[in-house]
């Protein structure tokens, strides 16, 4: 398994203990800061057309269900992270 593959294995891992957490904990009880306030700012989305082959779509959306996310929105997390990242040759 190269670097990439077991960093992207790890990832998977924390988030997956993450929703383990919150699926026992309940957020009601956690001590929130009341004093702050947090801003979330929603980047303007452009709709764009894309064909992708029949079974690349099929396992895009098998796999936005097992992540808990529409496949659309998958699509949007996996073009970020990958431009987010350097180029490597």
């Amino acid at each position: 398994m190269n670097a990439k593959a077991r960093a992207a294995e790890s990832a998977l891992t924390d988030l997956d203990k993450l929703a383990e957490y919150f699926d026992r904990t309940d957020a009601g009880e956690l001590p929130w800061d009341e004093e702050s306030e947090v801003v979330i700012e929603r980047p303007e989305l452009e709709q764009i057309s894309l064909r992708l082959p029949k079974e690349d779509l099929l396992n895009l959306k098998r796999r936005a269900s097992r992540l808990g996310v529409g496949h659309t929105t998958l699509i949007r997390m996996l073009l970020h992270q990958y431009l987010r990242s350097p180029l490597t040759r």
